[in-house]
């Protein structure tokens, strides 16, 4: 049985989570321009003092590194979890390049 990676994900053991990121609006656009004006500037430790002040608001509109990690550990997870499930796969005989898993179903035909 494969090892899933339990940093940030718990599937298949939990459902995957689902982010329901907003855009960018009016109630949020002054700190987002202060923000890429501080940036643009090179003065990134006072934009990030910015965004720890405003973490709450800014969560439900910008994806951060923690975000990103979890869905790259999801879609690892979801393939080594798609790759132990046993496939039924068609294939043309003169398909030279098809990816073969132990213990699958290997139609092939003319």
């Amino acid at each position: 049985m494969a090892e899933f990676s339990r940093e940030f994900s718990n599937f298949p053991s939990q459902k995957i989570t689902r982010h329901n990121f907003k855009n960018v609006d009016d109630n949020i656009a002054s700190i987002i321009n202060q923000i890429n004006s501080l940036r643009a500037q090179g003065l990134y430790n006072q934009a990030a003092r910015i965004v720890q002040q405003n973490f709450d608001i800014l969560s439900h509109y910008i994806v951060d590194a923690i975000t990103l990690r979890t869905w790259e550990e999801e879609i690892y997870n979801t393939q080594k979890y798609a790759r132990q499930k046993q496939q039924s796969i068609y294939f043309d005989e003169s398909e030279d390049d098809f990816d073969g898993i132990e213990e699958d179903v290997w139609l092939g035909g003319n």
